[in-house]
Parts: C-alpha cells; sequence; structure tokens
C-alpha cells in the first residue's frame, strides 16, 4: 500500500488539507474557505472550531478519493499568533478569537513600551513589543474578560488547537512560542520576567517541543470521522511562516529567502537572533533563528494596483501575467517613478501612520511605469530590510530562494536579483507551507534530518542572474527611495497623524 502523510496549513482565507508522499509530491489537495470576523475597529477574529469542521471536511474528501494510501503521520502548518483558551477539560472557552493581526492590545503594548527600553524588550525576546505578539493577547483577556481567563486551564494557537482535537495533548513548539513576547531566546523557554511582567499564570502556557516531536497519536473517534487508521503519529508541527521558509529552502545556516506573499518579507536563518530594532525574530521550525524584516503590503500592493487600474476593463480580469508584460516594456527605474509601498503602513522602519504613494511623477508616465514601479518599490523597501540583516549577520548571503505568489512572476524576481544584486531562484513545488509541514513529518517517523530530506524534496525550477547593466539606475533609484522615506517618516512623526 504506497505510503504519504496528511498535512493541514489552516490560513487567514482558508483551511487547506493535502496528501504528500514520501518524495515530497503533493498527490492531491482539499481547500474550504474560512469566515473572518472584524467586530470593532482594529479587531479580528476568526472562530477555532470552524477550523476544525474545515480540517475535518477536507481530510473526509481527501481519505475518500484516495482511499489505498497509508497514511504516515499527520501534520499541521498554521497562521501564527492566535490566542485560543481552552479550559480543564478541553473546551474551547471563545467562539471567536483574536488572530495574528488583531490590534485590540495595542494600549497595553504601548504602556509596556513606554516603561521598558527598546534595548531591554530585544535583550529578552529578541523583538519589540507589538500586539501581533501572543503575550499582550493573553493579557488583554485578562484584563477584558476576566471570567475567560479564570478559567482558562492553557493558551494554545491555532496549531495547537488542532493538534489537541487530533490527540488531546496541549504542547506548543518553538517557533509560535518565540512569537509571544514571553520566551526567553537565551534559555529557549518561557521567560519568568516577562510572564510576570504581563501577569499570566505561567500554569497557563504549554510546554514547548522541538516542531518534528510526536506529541501523540490520532484519538480513534476522530480516526472514524475521516475514514483513516487509528493510532497515526501527530507531529508538533510549527507556525505557517516557518513551514514556508523551510519549504523555501531555509533549513541551513546563512540561507535566505525572500516571501512575496500579501504582505512581504526578506529573512536569514541564523544561530542566533540578530538583535536589533529593526528586524523580528522567530524560532526557526529547526535550529536556529528566522531574523527578518517585512513589509505588510508587498504582493498586496500590486493586487491592489491590478485592480485600481486594470479591472475597470468590462468583463475580463486582467492577469498578473500581462501586467508582467506591459512592466516588461519600461526600462529599470520606471523613468524616474518611485512607488512607497505602504498601503497598510510600516512595521520597524518607519511609521504605522505610513501610506502608499507614487513619487516623481511626469507627464510621459503610463499605467506601464506605474506598474513596474510598484514592483520596484517593494523590491526597494525590503533592501532596506536586507541591508539591515547583512549588517547584522556575519555570514555572506550570496543567493535567495523567492517563495509565496510574487515568486510566479519572472519579471518580479528578475527586479529582485537586480535590486538587491544577488542570485534569486525559485522552486518546482510553490505550496511552500504545506511541503514545509510535511518534511516535519516524515522527519519525526523516519529519524532522517529536515535538512536531509529538503536535499531530495525540493528542485530548483529557474535562476536569476543579475544583470549589471541595471545596476546603476537601481543604485540611484535606491538612494533616492531612502531619502524620500526618510523625509516622509519625519513629517509623520512631526504631524503624528496620516499625511
Amino acid at each position: 500500500m504506497p505510503e504519504c502523510l496528511l498535512v493541514i496549513d489552516v490560513g487567514t482565507e482558508s483551511v487547506r488539507a493535502a496528501l504528500v508522499d514520501d518524495s515530497g509530491a503533493i498527490i492531491d489537495i482539499q481547500s474550504r474557505s474560512t469566515d473572518f470576523f472584524s467586530p470593532q475597529p482594529g479587531w479580528a477574529e476568526q472562530k477555532p472550531d470552524e477550523w476544525w469542521e474545515l480540517t475535518l471536511e477536507c481530510l473526509k474528501q481527501l481519505i475518500h478519493e484516495h482511499p489505498n494510501l497509508e497514511v504516515l503521520a499527520i501534520g499541521v502548518s498554521a497562521q501564527m499568533h492566535a490566542v485560543v483558551p481552552i479550559d480543564t477539560h478541553g473546551i474551547l472557552l471563545m467562539d471567536k478569537v483574536p488572530i495574528w493581526c488583531d490590534k485590540r492590545s495595542a494600549s497595553i503594548c504601548k504602556q509596556y513600551q513606554e516603561e521598558i527600553l527598546p534595548q531591554e524588550q530585544i535583550q529578552h525576546a529578541a523583538n519589540l513589543i507589538i500586539p501581533s505578539w501572543t503575550g499582550p493577547k493573553m493579557k488583554w483577556i485578562k484584563d477584558n474578560l476576566p471570567e475567560i481567563y479564570q478559567r482558562t486551564d492553557i493558551f494554545l494557537t491555532a496549531k495547537d488547537y488542532l493538534n489537541l482535537r487530533f490527540t488531546g495533548e496541549k504542547y506548543t513548539d518553538y517557533s509560535e512560542a518565540s512569537g509571544s513576547f514571553l520566551f526567553s531566546w537565551k534559555t529557549k523557554q518561557w521567560d519568568n520576567e516577562l510572564v510576570k511582567l504581563f501577569g499570566i499564570d505561567k500554569s497557563k502556557l504549554p510546554d514547548i517541543l522541538p516542531s518534528n516531536s510526536i506529541i501523540g497519536k490520532l484519538l480513534p473517534d476522530i480516526a472514524a470521522q475521516i475514514g483513516c487508521q487509528p493510532s497515526i503519529p501527530v507531529i508538533c508541527g510549527a507556525g505557517d511562516m516557518l513551514c514556508l521558509l523551510l519549504g523555501g529552502g531555509m533549513v541551513r545556516e546563512g540561507r535566505s529567502c525572500d516571501v512575496a506573499g500579501t504582505a512581504a518579507d526578506v529573512s536569514v536563518l541564523s544561530p542566533q537572533p540578530l538583535l536589533t530594532e529593526h528586524l523580528m525574530n522567530l524560532h526557526h521550525a529547526i535550529d536556529g533563528w528566522i531574523s527578518f524584516g517585512i513589509l505588510d503590503s508587498g504582493g498586496g500592493s500590486l493586487k491592489w494596483f491590478r485592480e485600481a487600474f486594470y479591472n475597470q476593463e468590462s468583463g475580463r480580469k486582467v492577469s498578473y501575467a500581462e501586467i508582467d508584460e506591459e512592466a516588461s516594456n519600461v526600462p529599470a527605474g520606471a523613468d524616474g517613478l518611485l512607488f512607497f509601498p505602504y498601503l497598510m503602513g510600516e512595521r520597524l522602519l518607519g511609521s504605522p501612520l505610513a501610506r502608499g504613494s507614487f513619487f516623481g511623477l511626469r507627464p510621459h508616465h503610463q499605467r506601464k511605469h506605474f506598474a513596474r514601479a510598484v514592483m520596484e518599490g517593494v523590491g526597494f523597501d525590503l533592501k532596506m530590510s536586507l541591508d539591515e540583516i547583512e549588517k547584522m549577520y556575519s555570514g555572506a548571503i550570496e543567493e535567495m530562494s523567492a517563495i509565496g505568489g510574487g515568486a510566479r512572476s519572472p519579471l518580479w524576481c528578475q527586479i529582485k536579483a537586480d535590486i538587491y544584486r544577488k542570485k534569486v531562484f525559485t522552486l518546482t513545488e510553490s505550496e511552500g507551507g504545506i511541503i514545509g509541514a510535511a518534511l516535519l513529518a516524515f522527519s519525526a517517523v523516519s529519524g532522517i534530518t529536515v535538512g536531509q530530506l529538503a536535499d531530495n524534496w525540493l528542485k530548483v525550477k529557474q535562476v536569476f542572474i543579475p544583470d549589471e547593466s541595471r545596476f546603476e539606475e537601481y543604485e540611484n533609484q535606491y538612494k533616492n527611495f531612502r531619502i524620500f522615506h526618510d523625509i516622509f517618516q519625519q513629517a509623520y512623526l512631526y504631524y503624528g497623524k496620516e499625511i
């Protein structure tokens, strides 16, 4: 009987499940859309029970359509930084829970930001205090929903909640723990000082295991529901970003990656976090740390541009490939047009009040110039983070993998190779998150390291070599981008509001 892995990937927009064989090939994928709730400004919620119900639907469909496969293990990748309170009986205490982009704890974070110097924050947690982290969200629940807090036996994340439903076990992994602002990067355990600072009962935090640990076996009643054999090993898994990076080849120190999803980021795998106010750090799903700079509207900028500038044409949705073709007819530098991709503000290199803008507009500029400027503007912003990484990282970064939806654009990959002055390569399998979770699951049951598996599973699709003839133009445009970025930043700080 052919062997395979069952992999679940819970995102903000959908729940997906896949069958992956022992060579890393995806046999089949099922997907279901999720609901999103924002009952108040800054709030972002989803239903954990919907994640679970849709997971079961996807798994049932996969097993039904492939009845002759033997499942070796179950692995989970899921959106990070959700807070899911569970009571002593394993019962969910909130119908809707705050997820990664929930900002309701902003005032809590502001209070601590004023009390604790940035360098002290970084020395403890390798990060600054922001509302994304789970610690501030737990504090908000304690302050605003005290009955829920008192009844909570354990706080889990999305991935860990699914694992609880699969096995009855309550664990988390290093990747999710490091995204809490309650975790010490030095000891790789819960930080007693930070836990005390936020007033969280440490007993409400789960034990931390490596991402490729077997946490338990599939419960018989769940196996019966989805139609597979019982007692299948369930793997701890990791946050979706870290699984995506595993699937993008970040399995050894010094590997670097450009992720172009709705948000975009550049990162490096380092033995220790890079401690600076301008980067974020998460423990990887394997040994080491992912240090990264992030842009909240990376691919989101191009999506906005397509909807605003192209899809006014009646009856037809313009493809990204057509935008590529149009933008490729514009020389490097977009004839002096600059785009600042801050539709969702900035996180670490500027103000959250920052907004998107075009600069340098002249009469001859056409839609195709704007299209190329959007692609280049995202590249210039990520280059600022890459510069910070290279300033802090002791090794050399010579090449980068490109993953996410934006990696499907040959033009955008070439633009980034030219701006970064580094070789950029894409991989044959674009489902990085699913492959990353499968790598962890197969490593757990086979004893083969994730790095060894990745060497066999991941294949290069296309390589983009930096074009030296464009270096001077991009260097000049990048200098202009940084100059005006900083001018705009000072204006936001001076006015203290959007301008």
